[in-house]
Formats: C-alpha cells, sequence, structure tokens
C-alpha cells in the first residue's frame, strides 16, 4: 500500500458519526495529535477505546453515506414523494425487514397539525387497524408513530390518492384539464360509502366503529380502478389539528359542524364527511364552509360539474340533503346514504363501471405511471448494504480488550493492527513481532477465499471456448427443465379446474334428473312398478306376517318355485332383476353429438393453429401480463359453441380477449368409439409483454 501516513492525526482526519445507530455507541469526534514518544500498546488501546475513531472506519461512513440515493426514515427508505400538504406528505417507500426489502408501501406522514393528539390517536387506530380487512380498505394498512412522526402505510401497488386524481383532473401548472365525468364520480362515490358502511359494521371495546376522519387524502384509487379508503378511527386528532390554519385550510371543510365543535365523530358526521367527496368528485371543488349559513344551500343549488353543465336533479338531492348541516335533516346512516349512491349507479341513468374508471385513469396519469416504471426499475437495482450498515467500531474495540485478559501477546498484535489502521506507523516499525503477525495475517485474509468462488464461471468460460458444445448443452437443458416444470404445473392447474368444472356439470345434471325419472317412473311398464313394490317397506311387512303364520317358511319358498305355472306373476318378478341392471350400464352407445368427458375420449382435440388473443391495449401500456385458464365446448365438426373462464384477471378486459380468441379457434374433431362427439376442453390463454 505505498508508505505508512505520518502518526500525526489531525483534526480533518477525524470526523463525527451522527447517525442514530451510532449515537449510543460513544464515538465523538475528539481530537488529539499523536504525542512524540511512542505509546505502549495498552496505552495505544485505551486511546482508542477513550473515542478516537479510526480512519478506515470514517471512510466507511461517508461512503456509506454516499451511497444512499434515497433518505431513510424509520424503517422506510423513502423512494419518491408523491404529494404533500399541509397536513401531510405522501411517500412510495421501501419498507425494511431485516437484512431485506419486504415490499412497497405508499406512506404517509402526518407531519403538519397538532402531533402530540394525532400520536395519541395514532396508538389508538393501531389497535383498529388489523380489524379492516376486506376490498373496501386499503391492503395491510398500519397506523403508528416513527421517530416521533404519525404515519399511515399500506401495501403499494400503483394508483394515487383522491385528492391528486382530483387536482391533476383540474388541470394547471402546465396540465391540461381532464375532467372526472359525472359517472366514474357516482362510481367513486358509491365505493367510499362501502367502506364507510362496512365500518360502522364493527366493534372496538365494546362500541361500533366509524370512520371519523374521511378525507380526499385517505382515499386511495389503484391504475386499475379500485377504490379503498385509509385513516380510521383518527377523527380526534384530526380535530385537533384544525387549530393550525394551514390545516384548516386544507380539511376542515369535510368535518361537519358538529364534529369540529366537540370533536366527536358521529353516524351523521361520516355522513355529512360523505356528502363533501362526493360534491369534490362532482364539481370539482372544494365543498363550501358550514360558516356560510344561509350561504350554504345556495352554494350547492349553484353548483355545477366539472364540465360546466349544471348538476343533475337526482344528484344535487343526494348532495343537499347529506350536507345538511342540520344533523337530523342528512341520510339517517351511512349505509342509507350508500343505497342512494348505488342507485344512481346501477339505475340504468349512468354508465358508472370500474372499467371505465380504469379506463380514464390509464389517460389522466399515463406520463406519470410511465415515469414510475422506470423509477421502479431502477429502485429495483437499489444496493440495500449502506442502508444495513452499522459500525464496526464498538465490536472491534471489544475484540481487542478482551485478549488482554487472557494474554499479553495477543494484546500486543491486536494493537499493532489497530495502530496501523489509524496511521500509527512509527509504533507497527519498532514492533517487529507485531510487523511480521500483521503481514502474515491481515484482516482480510478470512475475505480473500470468498473470490476463489468466482473461478469456476471464469473456468468455465475458457472451456466454454474451446468446448463450447458442453455448456449450451447443459445451459439449454437448464432451460428447458424449467420450461418443463413451469407447463407441468400449469397443466396440473388447468387439470385440476377443469375436473371442478365436470364436477359441476355432473351436479346440475343431477339436479334435472329426479325430475324427469319421476315423470318417466309414472309411464313405465308394470315390472319396473313391481321392482319398486318389492322394495317398498309395506310389502316386507306383509312378507313378515306370512312368515309368522306359516311354521316353516323355508319349505314354501321351493314351491313356490316350483309351482311356478300357478304362481306366474312371481316368475315374472324374478325374470326382471338380470335384464335391467346390464341393459342400461353395460351397453351405453355413443351417439354422434353425445358430449363426452375430454379424458374418455379416443382421440382428443387439439387446435388448428394456437390461439391468437388481442392484447388489450391498457393492459400492455400498464405491463400487466396474466395467464387465463378456459375451456371451450368443441362440436362434433371441431367448431367452438361456447367458453367459460375458469380461473382469469378481470382487469383491463382480458378475460373477454381470451374468450374472443378461444371462439375463432378451430379443432380437430374429438372422437370416442368412432363417433364425433363434443367435448369440454381445458386451454390456457397466455398475455405477455415480452419484457
Amino acid at each position: 500500500m505505498g508508505r505508512m501516513p505520518s502518526p500525526q492525526i489531525s483534526r480533518s482526519t477525524i470526523a463525527t458519526c451522527r447517525c442514530t445507530r451510532c449515537s449510543g455507541i460513544g464515538i465523538s469526534a475528539r481530537s488529539t495529535a499523536a504525542p512524540r514518544r511512542r505509546r505502549t500498546p495498552t496505552g495505544q488501546i485505551r486511546a482508542l477505546t477513550s473515542g478516537i475513531i479510526p480512519v478506515s472506519i470514517t471512510t466507511e461512513l461517508r461512503m456509506a453515506s454516499r451511497t444512499r440515493p434515497y433518505e431513510q426514515f424509520g424503517p422506510f427508505i423513502l423512494f419518491k414523494k408523491l404529494e404533500t400538504d399541509a397536513l401531510s406528505d405522501l411517500w412510495r417507500a421501501g419498507r425494511i425487514d431485516g437484512d431485506k426489502l419486504a415490499g412497497l408501501v405508499a406512506l404517509r406522514r402526518l407531519t403538519g397539525g397538532n402531533r402530540e393528539a394525532l400520536a395519541q390517536n395514532a396508538a389508538e387506530a393501531h389497535n383498529v387497524a388489523p380489524l379492516l380487512t376486506g376490498t373496501s380498505f386499503v391492503k395491510n394498512q398500519a397506523i403508528d408513530v416513527v421517530e416521533s412522526v404519525p404515519v399511515i402505510w399500506h401495501d403499494y401497488g400503483g394508483g394515487r390518492s383522491l385528492r391528486h386524481i382530483v387536482d391533476r383532473a383540474r388541470g394547471g401548472s402546465g396540465v391540461s384539464p381532464n375532467p372526472i365525468p359525472i359517472d366514474q364520480a357516482i362510481v367513486i362515490a358509491e365505493k367510499i360509502a362501502l367502506s364507510l358502511a362496512t365500518t360502522v359494521e364493527l366493534r372496538y371495546a365494546g362500541s361500533r366503529l366509524s370512520h371519523g376522519a374521511l378525507i380526499p387524502q385517505f382515499v386511495w384509487i389503484s391504475d386499475d380502478g379500485e377504490i379503498r379508503v385509509a385513516g380510521q378511527h383518527l377523527g380526534k386528532g384530526m380535530v385537533a389539528s384544525l387549530k393550525d390554519a394551514k390545516v384548516a385550510a386544507e380539511i376542515a371543510r369535510y368535518f361537519s359542524p358538529e364534529c369540529q365543535s366537540s370533536g366527536d365523530a358521529a353516524k351523521a358526521s361520516d355522513v355529512y364527511s360523505m356528502g363533501a367527496v362526493f360534491f369534490l368528485l362532482t364539481t370539482g371543488n372544494e365543498p363550501p364552509d358550514a360558516v356560510a349559513g344561509s350561504a350554504f344551500a345556495q352554494t350547492i343549488r349553484a353548483s355545477k360539474t366539472m364540465t360546466g353543465q349544471p348538476i343533475p336533479d337526482d344528484i344535487r338531492t343526494i348532495l343537499e340533503k347529506s350536507l345538511a348541516l342540520d344533523p337530523a335533516a342528512r341520510f339517517a346512516s351511512i349505509g342509507d346514504l350508500k343505497q342512494a349512491l348505488s342507485a344512481l349507479a346501477h339505475g340504468g341513468k349512468y354508465s358508472a363501471t370500474t372499467f371505465n374508471l380504469a379506463f380514464y385513469l390509464s389517460s389522466l396519469l399515463k406520463k406519470e405511471v410511465e415515469g414510475e416504471g422506470i423509477d421502479r426499475e431502477k429502485e429495483s437495482k437499489l444496493n440495500l448494504t449502506p442502508y444495513f450498515f452499522s459500525p464496526v467500531a464498538a465490536p472491534t474495540f471489544a475484540a481487542v480488550i478482551q485478549p488482554q485478559r487472557k494474554a499479553r501477546l495477543p494484546l500486543y498484535i491486536a494493537a499493532a493492527v489497530l495502530v496501523a489502521a489509524i496511521g500509527a506507523g512509527g509504533v507497527v516499525m519498532t514492533m517487529k513481532s507485531g510487523a511480521t503477525q500483521t503481514a502474515s495475517a491481515p484482516a482480510p485474509a478470512p475475505i480473500r477465499p470468498r473470490p476463489k468462488i468466482e473461478p469456476p464461471p471464469v473456468l468455465a468460460a475458457s472451456a466454454s471456448a474451446t468446448t463450447t458444445s458442453a455448456p449450451a448443452v447443459d445451459t439449454a437443458a437448464e432451460k428447458k427443465a424449467f420450461e418443463d416444470a413451469v407447463n407441468q404445473k400449469l397443466q396440473e392447474e388447468m387439470m385440476k379446474l377443469q375436473a371442478q368444472f365436470n364436477k359441476n356439470l355432473q351436479q346440475q345434471r343431477a339436479k334435472n334428473a329426479p325430475v324427469a325419472t319421476e315423470s318417466i317412473a309414472a309411464q313405465v311398464t308394470p315390472r319396473s312398478v313391481r321392482v319398486a313394490e318389492d322394495r317398498a317397506p309395506s310389502a316386507a311387512a306383509l312378507d313378515e306376517r306370512r312368515l309368522a303364520s306359516r311354521p316353516e317358511p323355508a319349505a314354501a319358498l321351493p314351491t313356490v318355485a316350483i309351482t311356478s305355472t300357478t304362481t306366474q306373476p312371481q316368475v315374472q318378478a324374478e325374470q326382471p332383476p338380470p335384464a335391467p341392471v346390464p341393459a342400461p350400464v353395460q351397453v351405453p352407445t355413443v351417439r354422434e353429438g353425445d358430449v363426452v368427458d375430454f379424458t374418455d375420449l379416443d382421440s382428443a382435440p387439439r387446435p388448428l393453429a394456437p390461439p391468437r388473443p388481442i392484447y388489450p391495449a391498457m393492459a400492455m401500456r400498464q405491463h400487466i401480463q396474466a395467464t387465463i385458464f378456459v375451456t371451450a365446448l368443441v362440436s362434433e365438426n371441431g367448431d367452438v359453441i361456447d367458453v367459460k373462464v375458469l380461473q382469469g384477471d378481470p382487469r383491463f378486459g382480458l378475460n373477454d380477449a381470451a374468450v374472443r380468441a378461444m371462439r375463432v379457434t378451430k379443432f380437430s374433431v374429438p372422437m370416442k368409439d368412432g363417433k364425433r362427439v363434443r367435448t369440454w376442453f381445458p386451454q390456457t390463454i397466455n398475455f405477455r409483454t415480452g419484457s
């Protein structure tokens, strides 16, 4: 490594570690100039343990800070800030779990308002969050306090908050307006109301829950149009934060007048908040201030939609009733409001569908989604080691001090190693034994064997240069084995789904069978009637009576068999049993056009050409990949009569695309006993972007 540095240690070579992980170790930045006289190893160790940081550790700390391109907040790596306001900021973050990244989360830090009240409220909401499971709540929500900051986080799979979506729909700052259609506003409002109604049905500590803090920031809308709600049970902290003028300007209009005055969230308060959010969705403007009093209702009547059209009367009626200043004049419950919104969504007047909402969002957030794809690819390649870095100063010092108790020689050796790290070359040069030991057993020695793992690939590469066929065969075989394993797994899953489908068909036929057999049994010949009568309990009772009256029943039976001419009806009753059993079961003739299980076919149908599904444009833009399991009813001519989805993906019309592809697919003719038959044949349709 060249000449050793001077033993003089200046202030520029000593740094202070101010991170939270090192604060408890006792490392300081006390600068000390090395004395001219030589120190003993023991004295040198005491100087080290008293607070001087080795230069190598200082350099490692500096390098670690340089290799952290993203800020760290508690157990989270803050990748990108998605939005910010007076109350909070929202991040797309990675959650650290041990020595790995557990996954992406949407992390909202409540940095504004009454921090103390929010923290106390978050402690209560922390216990409520696990109860909120279902499609109307954000996935895996957690409410807690991190580094004295109340936080809400949940799984992130794309999407934005309602606050962000409305702001983008308004346009401005170089962004063209893209108003939310009234149909999609109804869809969003209905799903939010469903979440509130579901929350009311839950109980905690013996009482019913309520959201209590419904604001646009707590409504999450995914890229595929799913609407989920977060931030439940934070009403007290949010109301206390309204004393902050900036926070009040952001969210005060979403709290009912009685909730702002008392701080308690009631059923009528959630109704008011829901009406305020519906007003925002419909008009694109903030709801009117309740302080306006008489002008409040006039503001609602005079409002227009985001497209500048008058608000439809049925929507205005819901707004006026839910935003009534008098709690008694509002909807009696959030469930009643939800029913009113559902009547709008499904009444036929509006085309309110999740698919149309997803299509609108894809156009509204197109640039953001494309940019996020690039960012997430970069984030996936992040080196996480610097975020797990912890200084080794304390363990190093402990390792040096422990040998001192056992023997002097290891102490001198360890002291020489540390002095060399600091730059005390004089001490190292005077201790020959220490120098030889450090030269023979440096710290990197045990780490050297690890690079030896890399030579095998180099040797393999050189071997491939001479004999390229062997490595190529191995890699091809490995790839083929992997593909075969995947195909086998898909085949097993497809067969399992098809078996369940066939079972359901049989059950459906069994439901219809009793009706048909009863109608036929009423018109059958007396032979079948006699068979049924033989099994009837009344006939058995008569036989018992006859046996009881006759002392020798065994002798009577043969006489009946012998005198068959006199008991001709009984002979006829004995002959039928062999006939009906084999006839229907043993001789089931297959007719052309019958439906036969494809596993029983002599010749199963095969597609004459592989299905060619048309990739939905929106799914392709979103890089959505899926495997759709379908089953097709192949006719005796090889045409597809019907298609059923066994297991699919409802997003962006992937299921419909798979069904359309199967309907135009031509198959070979299924055969059974030389007859053309029909069969339900399973098939997989793959949608892959190729990236």
